[in-house]
């Protein structure tokens, strides 16, 4: 199930048009949020996921801090105690959000599922500062590095924007270093398309169609092969998974997630429907694993 825990976003991302659309951040009270948790958990509800357009800042300016924890790491606290619940998830967060009691929460919280999604956009410091992003590609860098010293097997995916209004050569490159550097295990990568009545819209240096075409497939090509790799190197391994059904596309398989969010195809009766299964993992292609439970 997923939970909105909070609306609107008070960041100014040159690119982005949700603030105007959806206003400042406004974030809901910790027991309000537990309660619903609760009564999907009752439900019979294993996994929670929650929304937010920043959701790592939730309550930060609304909220105080307690035994120095940010409010949405107390909310983690609050949620992960809810009985019957067994994968906590979040999304979507920014980089600047993990300050480092989120990033010790992972070493601590079992029930916080070992993936986070953090948006990159570029590798290049240039076009960051330009982005406001408000972070470098070091400091990301080595966020994900701490990430993944608190909680050993941690999957990374992101998001990353091509062709950002004066993207050179250069910086494209260092995008494409970063990706070959971090190793994510998913990449959404999009063109750069522009959003009436933000700064990017007009802004000069608009890169021609033809040159972000080249530079997404060429990143793509990239990323798919760690991705390809990273899938490889879990078959024969076992894998807990848990089960969502028929898969869509096939009925004959259930399909499910992992922890860090592997789409796992398998054998199996349709009961185990919102079980925790065990998968023996024998084989990977494409974005997904094929596996019979144990």
């Amino acid at each position: 199930a997923f939970v909105s825990i909070m609306q609107g976003c008070n960041m100014r991302c040159t690119f982005c048009i949700v603030p105007q659309t959806r206003g400042p951040e406004r974030s809901r009270a910790i027991p309000e949020i537990v309660k619903e948790v609760e009564g999907l958990a009752a439900l019979g509800v294993k996994e929670v996921t929650l929304l937010g357009q920043i959701v790592n800042l939730y309550g930060h300016r609304e909220f105080p801090k307690v035994d120095g924890k940010n409010p949405f790491v107390q909310l983690l606290e609050a949620v992960h105690a809810v009985e019957g619940l067994e994968r906590l998830r979040f999304t979507s967060p920014h980089p600047i959000g993990y300050r480092a009691d989120l990033i010790e929460a992972f070493a601590r919280l079992p029930k916080l599922a070992s993936h986070v999604h953090l948006p990159l956009q570029s590798g290049s410091d240039r076009i960051l500062k330009s982005m406001r992003r408000g972070y470098t590609s070091g400091q990301y860098v080595d966020l994900v590095a701490r990430m993944r010293e608190a909680r050993p097997g941690l999957a990374v995916t992101t998001d990353i924007i091509i062709g950002y209004p004066g993207e050179t050569d250069e910086d494209y490159r260092e995008t494409r270093r970063i990706c070959e550097e971090v190793r994510f295990d998913n990449a959404f990568i999009f063109n750069y398309s522009r959003r009436k009545d933000t700064p990017a819209a007009t802004a000069p240096g608009q890169v021609a169609p033809a040159v972000m075409e080249a530079r997404l497939q060429d990143l793509l090509e990239v990323t798919n092969a760690i991705i390809k790799e990273k899938l490889g190197a879990l078959v024969g391994a076992r894998v807990e998974v848990l089960c969502e059904g028929p898969s869509k596309n096939n009925p004959q398989r259930l399909t499910g997630r992992t922890g860090s969010n592997k789409i796992v195809l398998f054998e199996g009766d349709e009961r185990l429907a919102g079980q925790l299964v065990t998968v023996q993992v024998d084989r990977a292609s494409g974005f997904c694993l094929y596996g019979k439970p144990v």
